[in-house]
């Protein structure tokens, strides 16, 4: 009885193991590339009408309904699958003031802002502290615009649920949440360029050793992509938590023309 106990379980041990063969490098990348693109098709893109202007809050009726609830939910996960830090509804051509922000690409979850505000934002005579970025849009294509905003701001609104909070914000996490209230608002980075000079196509942001000396602005031509001039130090930083990110952009770019003319 024994013998014929082992014997069945070596011949079940001999079986051929079936494992699930892993995607390649290449696979996954092609994956990626491809949620990503049918992710884009959904994006409005600049100047489509809905991002010429401002959209509808949201009532506390509207909140509470499933058709709230769903939109919230795909706009998630086309925030996601775009591997977006910040992202708003009229972006995803929902008339609605919702937003979802991050502090940085590294953090897991959204955070959801429903009727954001920032009380005196629109104040040019402000004297807040001020970081000067080149910004980019997926909603504006290929440009870079060097925008101003303030270093810190106070934030009121309504989580996905309607509860009220309201927060202090800084760093990218506060630079996000004001470039898609401009969303909101009707505005892109485009609109809130200091000057047409401040808007560049992304490719010559690897390219400023031919722009013209202190081209748009000194500030602006010795700060990198993805970081802050502090206009109070009147220094280049790295955003918290964004320090893996600029080591990227610091590497050498493959998109670089030379200081060539034709037929020469």
């Amino acid at each position: 009885m024994r013998s014929s106990f082992i014997l069945r379980a070596s011949l079940c041990c001999s079986r051929p193991q079936y494992k699930a063969k892993l995607p390649t490098m290449k696979e996954m990348v092609e994956q990626q590339m491809e949620v990503q693109q049918k992710a884009m098709g959904k994006v409005a893109i600049y100047p489509h009408h809905v991002m010429t202007r401002s959209v509808l809050e949201c009532s506390a009726e509207l909140i509470k309904s499933g058709t709230f609830v769903s939109s919230l939910l795909e706009l998630r996960k086309t925030a996601a699958d775009l591997r977006c830090i910040s992202f708003s509804a009229p972006k995803a051509h929902w008339d609605a003031a919702v937003l979802l922000v991050k502090s940085n690409p590294d953090q897991a979850e959204f955070e959801v802002w429903v009727n954001p505000q920032v009380p005196g934002y629109d104040d040019r005579n402000s004297a807040a502290a001020m970081y000067g970025m080149w910004e980019n849009c997926i909603s504006c294509g290929a440009v870079h615009a060097w925008v101003l905003r303030p270093q810190r701001i106070t934030c009121k609104g309504l989580d996905e649920f309607g509860k009220e909070k309201c927060e202090v914000l800084d760093g990218m996490r506060a630079r996000c949440f004001m470039h898609e209230l401009d969303h909101i608002k009707g505005k892109t980075i485009i609109q809130r360029a200091l000057d047409p000079e401040f808007v560049v196509s992304g490719i010559s942001m690897s390219q400023k050793d031919l722009w013209p000396a202190n081209f748009p602005s000194a500030e602006a031509y010795v700060t990198p992509p993805l970081h802050f001039f502090d206009y109070v130090t009147n220094q280049v930083v790295v955003p918290k938590g964004m320090e893996w990110w600029c080591g990227q952009e610091a590497s050498p770019s493959s998109q670089h023309f030379h200081n060539q003319r034709i037929n020469q």
